[in-house]
């Protein structure tokens, strides 16, 4: 116990380890105020200037930490300046000159004038990231004098004309930049915050993604921080779905300075770039920086959520509306079982309030009562349980887990209904899976609370799924694994068809793809644990800048949800005739309409309602929620990045509300006296309130009426008194309890200057979420910047989180309290045991997403080295290695397997198992003739066939099982699967068995007939294939055929006699690497002329120009249109392959020295001018070292450019394809590994094995399928235009084509004839041509040079 003792003493000397940090940093905010007069000098120029100058710091050496306090000093001016000051000239604000000194005055129409005379700039790269023109108030420079006039006129930070960032903010920037966590709590001005951190990043020239939850957020943080980012010089982009925004300007947004967007987009982002089939289309370049906002919702919340494309899955259509009929069926079935276990529940919950009420209760024959209903429920409790034991349970669930399992009897009762046979064999076995989803969407996911059933963008109904962390539509995002289709089937609606991941990436692994991670939120701190061990975030909870004052009331909890409804329903009336704005949070569209309906129907309470439903109204009535009397009921989309402004009040809005809600009778002027007003408020509502005549209270004095008002009052707000005593009770006490209570605000009535005086926003909850954090984000929407407010949740034991929370302790203590229906229970000690409760769910859901992540950490390493290859091949290193590295591996594979001395053997086994269905171990093969050989197989298949039916047998016919200690599972014919045991039969077989005979057949004669037929098969089968397997020199027969398909390479039997393996290799890769060597030799000539062939359709000059250029790129040769050394295609070709044959080392040596000896050695800026590229960055690098070899290297690149592009097409496409069976094949993999926990395996270890094993399998794939094309295939070349006719002229007769190739002629007078068109045209040019801009690609993309190999 020593220790505990030594640390709170240590804390209490020291401080903990968070108090010591926030010291440190207050240190460096100190350094940063220090500065602030010599900056609040500098122009809008020099602050400009400063950013220029912090970059050229930190090139020359200087550390970014060092520059902190300069660095934060020009940037709380620029935001103060931009952000605040600079809105006294932006329409909206509506800023009132005239308040201003004379000097200032001047000065403030000086500028007016300029900006009135300054056109909107339209974006250029100045104002990347900016799709509109940016109005002119946010450009022109603003005299400092002016700067100052406006801080004395506003000396406090406040919005619209102040945004100074507080000592906490900058606090919170440094923590963002170090990589850690800041909690900071809500209305703190975390959108500040951001910008701050992305400074310092930014002049490191690092690039930083800033996340927020909702597209809505990211547009609204990146145009509110603008002005920001313009000011500093630097620019900042927004990116949005493919939906909402072009792609290039998805493009643009990323060559910004700062990145807003969200998780999704990012994520997608990056998924799509590695889909991508050229470097060019890539958009995220870079992952260096992250800052999170809401980051425990992203990190933790969303942490296990996959991010997937998705492709079609397959051809045929699960069977979903038949397992929704199933999931009805059972669910109908399962009914009474429901009922009987529900009456059980409900007598427990009474057994336990009963007890509490006679431990609290003092009347003596009230406890004898009491004490009788308690002997009658728990005598009635047996008969209770064994009424439920009457009923069968089909199906469990479990609510925490969304979860639904089908019992045994559950199985078996669909497998009688649905009559198609055991749910365990062939087709069949997808119906299990079908069926528990099928549960789940009727039992566990709810219409309006887990999805909404809407219009699509197309007008077709679907289902659309609600974000439960944000309550906001999720439009275009399907639940996996065959749930969506099974709500979809639920609900009637069109069943899309299922998905298959062709793309995925979790978003925890996700952001562990950036070099720095750091988020912001206002609920981090419960989770601290989880962030440091999962991403080795700390977490720093940054003090406020004004203290918290909001009032957080304990929980009421009911019995059952309609008292629940009926007193949160009371209390927001109450809120609402006094005028203080009530937010009102629920769990679910569905229930936020049932709230809303009951407010109308029960006290007509005018309202808002924020939920999917109204997503595109949310800041229309988020912008009036603080107003005076305004009642909004939410889903969860109120809790995160929802700031609701406190608006001012006036006497005469007052009275005229209270008039409104019959508080303040109708003779009350706003001419009167607060004093008077209230005396009239008091007298009205006491006729209601006390059940007064008019003329009783007439007669009664003030005094005397506001004291019978409070003590109705505090007999009715506050539950833990005895309202019988309030005669006896002082005024004051009465008075301090209906403060705490908070349900009553007509006790401290008067003339409030704002809402904030009237006690700020009321936040009224109607259930708990399994997480605290979202119960403090709704918390959090009151009480901001200092504010007042208050809080309270209104619970029931009915309530879906309750059933997980309200445990047996939690039941206990409500016992102890006294639970009764209708009564409400109000104590810390219940608020505490349900917040308890909460964390142990979070850290079991903390156990679920370790548990998930490690699963998919076998995915993330192979994402990772799957995804580093195609990007080597998209950006086109080291391809021809790549794929010799292929061949080998291939070559060796097949030598070392064709001339394995069990070949032949192997192969003879091979073809028994196929036609057989019999094993024979290839080792009892070798050394047989043919006779032996035959004798061995029909002895051993008989035998063994025998077994194989037997076992087979028991899968479509079970018999009875003995199970040990005395137990058996007895035989049930009714689920024997006569068509699956006969259809097998008859495959295996040959049986001719049928179904109408097996069914009148004991088991023992089906096996008996079964067996027959396998013996006729065996007896009768001819063996004479086998035959090709006992030749001499099969093997290397074999080999030889693979050499010669595979690599379209001469090779024979004989080459590989007497020669061991390895030796066969190097033939093989020699006779390889010789053919392949030739053919980058004649590909791309031929390229270049089926290219020049295509264009000359569309224009004849053009094409032999185009021809001529390309020539001189690739051979140095100087040709032109008149100089052609011949016109006849076939001799051209000629001509440059005895060109290409010509080019050895020297020569490459010599051109390489021309070209540097012409750019005196700028290489890079040779090539741009002459050939239309450069350099890489890792070309420039190398280039600095060795110059001419680089320039070697170009010269072979572009002499093969057709080639290499042909083979970056063909390993794309043979990668995207291998790479999407493997995601589904580990998505099986994932689906089946947990049966291999009954083997006493763990089943993570053995998906990694499986996973590892899988990889190297579709590695293998891969290879195979890039050898067999890498020496045949040939792109398609077109001419653009044409493209679409001769698609269709493919499919003519083969004759007709034949036919049409027939004619060099032709070609040869077309030849001569664009040549002679292209001399007239350049009679008076001279020199040779380049390739046109807007010319095909000579590489046969099909796409125009200036956007291929052309593009800068």
């Amino acid at each position: 116990m020593g220790v505990p003792v030594i640390g709170t003493v240590g804390r209490k000397l020291f401080g903990s380890r968070n108090d010591r940090m926030v010291k440190r940093y207050m240190r460096l905010v100190d350094q940063v105020s220090a500065k602030e007069q010599e900056t609040r000098v500098l122009t809008d120029a020099d602050i400009k200037a400063k950013t220029i100058e912090f970059r050229k710091r930190i090139a020359d050496g200087e550390e970014a930490v060092d520059l902190i306090p300069e660095v934060f000093a020009i940037a709380r001016e620029a935001m103060d300046r931009s952000v605040g000051i600079r809105n006294i000239f932006n329409p909206i604000h509506e800023f009132d000159p005239s308040v201003l000194p004379d000097d200032a005055r001047a000065l403030y129409d000086e500028t007016k004038a300029l900006i009135d005379a300054t056109e909107d700039k339209k974006p250029d790269a100045g104002l990347l990231g900016c799709i509109q023109p940016v109005p002119a108030w946010q450009l022109v420079d603003i005299p400092n004098a002016l700067y100052e006039a406006i801080r004395v006129l506003h000396p406090k930070s406040k919005m619209p004309f102040r945004a100074r960032p507080f000592d906490v903010q900058l606090i919170g920037a440094v923590v963002l930049y170090e990589g850690r966590i800041a909690e900071m709590k809500t209305g703190e001005g975390k959108t500040i915050v951001a910008p701050l951190a992305c400074y310092l990043s930014a002049i490191e020239n690092k690039q930083v993604h800033v996340v927020t939850v909702n597209d809505y957020l990211v547009q609204r943080d990146r145009d509110w921080t603008f002005p920001f980012f313009c000011t500093i010089g630097l620019t900042v982009g927004a990116i949005h779905p493919q939906h909402m925004q072009h792609p290039q300007l998805k493009q643009m947004a990323y060559h910004c300075d700062v990145v807003y967007g969200t998780t999704a987009e990012f994520g997608f982002d990056y998924l799509r770039d590695n889909m991508k089939m050229t470097a060019q289309e890539q958009v995220q370049k870079r992952r260096q920086i992250a800052i999170v906002d809401e980051v425990d919702s992203t990190l933790i919340d969303e942490a296990r959520t996959p991010l997937i494309i998705s492709g079609q899955a397959h051809d045929g259509q699960p069977r979903y509306e038949m397992a929704d009929k199933l999931a009805r069926y059972l669910e109908s079935k399962q009914t009474p079982w429901s009922k009987a276990d529900q009456a059980v529940q409900s007598c427990l919950v009474t057994i336990s309030g009963l007890e509490g009420d006679i431990r609290n209760s003092i009347d003596k024959d009230a406890t004898k009562a009491m004490q009788e209903k308690l002997a009658n429920a728990k005598a009635k409790l047996p008969t209770l349980e064994a009424e439920r034991e009457q009923y069968t349970q089909y199906y469990e669930i479990e609510l925490d887990k969304k979860k639904a399992t089908l019992t045994h009897e559950g199985v078996a009762e669909a497998q009688k209904e649905a009559n198609i046979g055991s749910f365990y064999v062939g087709e069949n076995m997808d119906v299990p899976h079908l069926l528990e989803q099928s549960i789940r969407a009727h039992t566990v996911y709810l219409r309006d609370r887990d999805y909404m059933v809407a219009a699509d963008d197309k007008g077709v109904q679907s289902v659309i799924i609600i974000d439960q962390n944000t309550g906001r539509k999720m439009v275009g995002r399907q639940w996996s694994d065959g749930l969506h289709q099974a709500v979809e089937a639920k609900e009637g609606v069109e069943i899309k068809q299922e998905t298959q991941t062709v793309a995925t990436i979790t978003i925890q692994n996700f952001y562990k793809l950036y070099e720095r991670l750091s988020g912001m939120t206002g609920t981090a701190d419960t989770e601290a644990t989880e962030f440091y061990e999962i991403y080795k975030l700390d977490v720093l909870v940054i003090p406020t800048n004004v203290p918290v004052i909001r009032q957080d009331h304990n929980d009421l909890v009911f019995t059952s949800q309609k008292d629940k409804l009926s007193a949160s329903i009371k209390e927001i009336h109450t809120m609402y005739q006094v005028g203080q704005p009530v937010l009102v949070g629920t769990t679910s569209v569905e229930k936020s309409k049932q709230l809303s309906e009951e407010l109308k129907t029960r006290f007509n309470v005018p309202h808002e309602v924020l939920n999917a439903e109204q997503h595109e109204r949310e800041s229309e009535i988020v912008k009036f929620a603080g107003g005076l009397g305004a009642v909004t009921v939410a889903t969860n989309m109120a809790g995160r990045g929802t700031d609701i402004k406190l608006s001012p009040l006036s006497p005469a809005e007052l009275i005229e509300h209270w008039k409104r809600t019959d508080i303040c009778p109708r003779e009350v002027t706003s001419d009167m006296s607060e004093e008077e007003v209230i005396k009239h408020v008091y007298r009205h509502v006491a006729t209601k309130e006390l059940g007064l005549r008019k003329a009783d209270v007439a007669e009664l004095l003030d005094d005397d009426i506001y004291r019978k008002l409070v003590e109705h009052w505090w007999a009715t707000s506050c539950w833990w008194v005895d309202g019988d005593k309030a005669s006896s009770t002082k005024t004051d006490k009465m008075l301090a309890d209906l403060d705490h209570s908070g349900a009553c605000l007509l006790h401290r009535l008067r003339f409030y200057e704002n809402v904030e005086n009237l006690g700020g926003l009321h936040v009224i909850a109607t259930e708990r979420h399994e997480s605290r954090r979202i119960d403090n984000q709704l918390r959090g929407r009151s009480g901001r910047q200092g504010d007042k407010g208050s809080s309270r949740f209104f619970l029931s034991l009915d309530d879906d989180l309750m059933k997980m929370f309200a445990g047996p302790k939690t039941l206990q203590l409500l016992s102890k309290m006294g639970m009764k229906e209708g009564v409400a229970i109000e104590h810390n000690m219940l608020t505490k045991a349900l917040t308890k409760a909460q964390r142990k769910v979070e850290e079991r859901n903390f156990l679920v997403r370790k548990n998930i992540l490690e699963y998919d950490e076998v995915m993330d390493l192979q994402r990772h080295e799957f995804y580093g290859l195609r990007q080597r091949v998209l950006e086109g290193v080291e391809i021809r290695e790549l794929i010799f590295d292929y061949i080998e591996k291939a070559v060796a594979d097949s030598v070392h397997n064709y001339l394995d001395p069990i070949y032949s053997a192997s192969c003879i086994t091979e073809w028994i198992r196929e036609n057989l269905i019999v094993g024979i171990e290839p080792d009892r093969i070798i050394g047989k003739d043919r006779e032996d050989l035959h004798k061995l197989i029909i002895r051993d298949s008989r035998e063994e066939s025998v077994e194989i039916i037997r076992v087979t047998i028991g899968e479509y016919l079970p018999d009875t099982i003995d199970l040990g200690d005395g137990k058996v599972s007895e035989r049930d014919e009714t689920s024997w699967d006569y068509q699956g045991a006969v259809d097998w039969a008859r495959v295996a077989w040959d049986s001719t068995l049928k179904i109408s005979d097996a069914a009148n057949m004991s088991r023992s004669d089906i096996i008996a007939t079964i067996e027959a037929a396998a013996e006729e098969k065996i007896v009768n089968i001819d063996l004479s294939p086998l035959d090709q397997y006992l030749v001499p020199r099969h093997a290397q027969e074999e080999l030889a055929v693979w050499v010669k398909s595979k690599f379209d390479i001469p090779c024979e039997s004989k080459d590989f006699d007497d020669i061991e393996p390895e030796e066969a290799v190097e033939l093989v890769m020699q006779r390889a690497l010789k053919t392949y060597e030739k053919r980058e030799r004649e590909y791309p000539i031929e390229n270049m002329l089926e290219m020049t062939s295509a264009m000359m359709q569309q224009d004849p000059a053009k094409a032999i120009e185009g021809f001529c250029a390309r020539v001189k790129v690739k051979y140095d040769l100087d040709w032109t249109p008149q100089s052609l050394p011949s016109n006849n295609p076939q001799e051209l070709a000629k001509f440059l392959l005895e060109e290409a044959e010509r080019w050895d080392a020297d020569r490459y040596q010599r051109r390489a020295q021309r070209i540097l000896d012409e750019s005196d050695n700028d290489l890079d800026g040779w090539l741009r001018e002459n050939w239309k590229f450069g350099l890489t960055e890792k070309e420039k690098e190398r280039a600095s070292e060795d110059t001419l070899a680089v320039a070697v290297e170009k010269i072979k690149q572009v002499q093969r450019a057709e080639l290499a592009h042909l083979e970056r097409m063909v390993l794309l496409q043979i990668f995207d394809s291998v790479w999407k069976d493997h995601l589904h094949q580990m998505d099986q993999a994932r689906e089946s590994i947990g049966y291999r926990s009954f083997s006493q395996l763990d089943p993570r270890i053995e998906y990694k094995r499986e996973g590892a094993r899988l990889f190297e399998e579709m590695f293998e794939h891969a290879q195979d399928r890039v050898t067999d094309l890498v020496f045949k295939a040939k792109m398609q070349v077109q001419a653009p235009q044409q493209q679409a006719q001769q698609q269709g002229a493919q499919g003519q007769p083969k004759a007709k084509q034949a036919q049409a190739q027939a004619k060099p002629k032709a070609a040869e007078h077309s030849v001569r004839a664009a040549a002679d068109a292209a001399a007239k045209q350049s009679s008076g040019g001279g020199g040779t041509m380049t390739v046109g801009r807007n010319e095909p690609c000579p590489c046969g993309s099909g796409k125009k040079y200036k956007k291929c190999c052309g593009a800068t």
